[in-house]
């Protein structure tokens, strides 16, 4: 016992040890919680659902599955149009709130997409044709879509279409419409 102490001690007091331990146990941690909070939902929600239907106003048009999905939000962003940094802050703002207001219709999603860690991805596309394609391709799917059109204050003509979200919804579903796009 004695032998292993001596091998040990002198790596335990390494800070880079150190770090890196707590980070694994902590990544840990936070997955167990994270399944462990899944499962209780799930649980309780069973059990509610066997006693009467749930009071939830989810609509059979929109793509829900199960609590044990990946779901993420997709920003598709108009390159064509040569809009600045903050141009394109401000247009994917506008999508993003657009896209939780509409997923506030839908509380399974919401709730899937916030416990999933609210991931958003942006992408490119090259026309104003594709972008509305692809809105109603995902419309189509069952998804969430919100296309947004700019007010023409700044850099562009009033009414240009710049970015479409598409979702929260479940990640095989997302990317089934926008998994070939590039990052922005």
């Amino acid at each position: 016992m004695y032998n292993i102490m001596e091998i040990i001690l002198p790596y335990a007091t390494d800070s880079r040890v150190i770090f890196a331990v707590g980070s694994v146990f902590g990544y840990s941690l936070c997955k167990f919680m994270t399944m462990a909070k899944r499962r209780r939902n799930y649980r309780k929600k069973s059990s509610e659902e066997s006693d009467t239907e749930s009071s939830e106003t989810d609509s059979n048009d929109a793509v829900y599955t199960d609590e044990y999905d990946n779901y993420k939000l997709v920003l598709l962003i108009r390159t064509d149009l040569k809009m600045g940094k903050g141009k394109v802050a401000a247009q994917c703002s506008h999508a993003a709130v657009a896209a939780y207001k509409s997923a506030t219709k839908y509380p399974k999603i919401l709730r899937a997409w916030v416990e999933s860690g609210q991931p958003k991805i942006t992408l490119k596309v090259d026309s104003e044709n594709e972008l509305l394609t692809l809105a109603a391709k995902a419309k189509s799917t069952g998804l969430l879509s919100n296309v947004i059109r700019d007010a023409g204050h700044t850099q562009i003509p009033a009414g240009s279409v710049t970015v479409c979200a598409v979702g929260p919804g479940p990640a095989k579903f997302v990317d089934k419409v926008t998994g070939r796009l590039k990052l922005f």
